[in-house]
């Protein structure tokens, strides 16, 4: 009987899922297995150590390298003028891209959301089983292949199913050749990688998070997280002294913060981790392009030599942190599958425009030239031709103080307005010739509308007397505060007298000696009769000694 369940057991355990049951029958290879089904993608997401030993679709296998299951995955290389290139795209940190993006906050949607392949367009212009597709507002480049009974499928023969990879993966040259061959080439190195060894490196706001993968294990990582962002203005410290030079504490903190966090990767990516990412065969990195050459180095001291294995990331992360970064990896190493309706769907988004086709457009009229009027030259302002300037504004204009209070005691008035519109009081140039207007207002308040004036409030005998009152409570108040902060500044005199005593008092105590043994004495002393000593012990044998002492001289008496 027990044999009878234990052979049950394995029965149920060796039946497959029911999406597991569906991928196959589905026309999916057989290793999708549950556990990989993206439910909001409705997609097949396999990791490559996760693949059978042997598996590659019949389509690829004219490309199977002689390297085995366990093949190197080398990126294609480049040539040197492409290489340069890309060097200028990728790497640099030079003043064209900080102008282009001098007005981005790093805390912006990072560039490392488009891939170095284009999101638009068609693919290559020549491929016909390729497209692209989106998964998880990843870009994957995907490809449909025939399902055969020699795969390992329980669906079908015949049956269509698209698989796809990250479009880090892929060399932008290889996408823009656009070849069927040279695809199916790339694609069939990746799926025969069961151990990628590859590192992911992502930076933003302050957060730097790199890691170095040996297929599932991280062989080394490393965070790092300084004080670079200005807290609710947003933005790097950078990017707001692009503009001015601001001056306070924090801001002096944050530049710091840059520098050593600048300091920290550079020492990370050129001597800590130097061996591993020499043996790396991709790059993977998250970075905005003002933060780029903090990441990279520029193109004449690039902090990587390799710079056709450095890839963007075709997908945003967040905050930068270890396990933001396994996450990415994961996505990274992972190949897609997917049905074809599946596939339509995905691929829907970057199917291009139906071409209409072109009408002959008729010759648009030439524009009508507006006929520029001549403008009249402006007349210069005279006020010796303004009939509206009085003696009253010249009198003002001049600071003439007798002439104003004259012309305001003939009845001269001080709304009247010159042909600019300035009133008498505007034109006053210094402190008297405007207490001349206020001074006659307090003595006349009724006669004009001094508000029309402009004139200020007057000033009266009253209004002088609070002006000399209020100067006099204010002298009366700074003496007192003189006062006070002399007899304050006296106390900490003899305070400080006091201590300088105290301490030179002790000084000379500490430079005594003891009267037994002659050391110095650094503590309280013990004293008896005249004497000082060190300890009770040298009290005690000095008593001795001088009893002894006392002892012989009364005997030789």
């Amino acid at each position: 009987m027990a044999d009878g369940e234990q052979s049950e057991g394995s029965a149920r355990r060796d039946r497959p899922s029911r999406r597991e049951a569906a991928a196959g029958a589905n026309g999916l290879p057989v290793f999708c297995r549950s556990r990989h089904f993206n439910r909001s993608a409705n997609v097949y997401s396999v990791p490559l150590w996760d693949f059978t030993s042997r598996w590659l679709p019949d389509e690829l296998k004219p490309y199977e390298t002689k390297g085995g299951a366990r093949g190197t995955f080398a990126p294609e290389k480049r040539s040197e003028g492409k290489l340069k290139d890309e060097n200028e795209k990728e790497v640099e940190g030079d003043e064209d891209d900080d102008d282009d993006d001098e007005g981005i906050s790093p805390d912006a949607p990072s560039d490392s959301e488009q891939s170095e392949i284009a999101w638009e367009g068609p693919l290559g212009g020549a491929s016909r089983a390729w497209f692209r597709g989106a998964v998880d507002t990843a870009l994957v480049l995907l490809r449909r292949f025939q399902m055969t009974g020699t795969e390992g499928a329980s669906g079908a023969s015949g049956s269509t199913y698209a698989m796809g990879v990250s479009a880090a993966l892929i060399a932008p040259e290889t996408v823009a050749e656009g070849a069927d061959s040279s695809m199916d080439k790339r694609l069939a190195q990746i799926i025969r990688t069961r151990e990628p060894q590859w590192a992911v490196c992502a930076l933003r706001s302050g957060h730097f998070a790199g890691a170095i993968f040996k297929g599932q294990e991280a062989v080394v990582h490393k965070a790092i997280h300084r004080y670079t962002v200005r807290a609710k203005a947003g933005g790097a410290q950078s990017a707001c002294d692009s503009g001015k030079k601001v001056k306070s504490v924090g801001s002096s903190l944050r530049r710091y913060g840059e520098q050593r966090l600048a300091e920290e990767i550079k020492e990370l990516l050129t001597e800590k981790w130097a061996d591993q990412l020499a043996q790396c065969e991709l790059i993977l990195v998250s970075v905005s392009k003002r933060m780029k050459s903090t990441l990279l180095g520029t193109e004449k001291e690039p902090f990587l030599p390799a710079t056709h294995r450095i890839r963007k990331l075709p997908f945003m992360i967040g905050k930068p942190t270890f396990e933001a970064v396994q996450a990415a990896y994961l996505r990274a190493a992972s190949v897609v599958f997917c049905e074809e309706k599946v596939a339509d769907q995905i691929a829907a988004r970057f199917k291009p425009a139906k071409v209409e086709e072109a009408v002959e457009a008729q010759p648009a009229p030439a524009p009508k030239v507006k006929q520029v009027e001549e403008v009249p030259e402006a007349v210069k302002y005279s006020e010796e031709e303004d009939p509206l300037f009085t003696a009253l504004h010249v009198a003002s204009q001049s600071d003439d103080v007798d002439a104003i209070l004259e012309e305001l005691e003939n009845g001269a008035n001080p709304e009247a307005r010159d042909g600019k519109g300035r009133v008498p009081y505007y034109l006053c140039t210094t402190q008297a010739a405007r207490e001349a207007f206020r001074r006659w207002r307090g003595a006349n308040e009724d006669a004009w509308d001094w508000t029309a004036a402009q004139v200020p409030e007057g000033i009266t005998q009253e209004t002088e007397q609070r002006k000399k009152d209020k100067e006099k409570e204010k002298r009366k108040k700074q003496k007192e505060k003189q006062k006070v902060n002399k007899a304050k500044a006296k106390e900490e005199e003899e305070e400080r007298l006091r201590k300088d005593g105290e301490e030179k008092k002790m000084l000379e105590e500490a430079q005594a000696k003891c009267d037994k043994c002659n050391k110095p004495l650094v503590a309280k002393p013990f004293a008896r009769l005249n004497y000082l000593y060190c300890s009770p012990e040298c009290v005690n044998e000095h008593r001795r000694d001088l009893q002894a002492e006392a002892a012989l001289k009364r005997i030789g008496a």
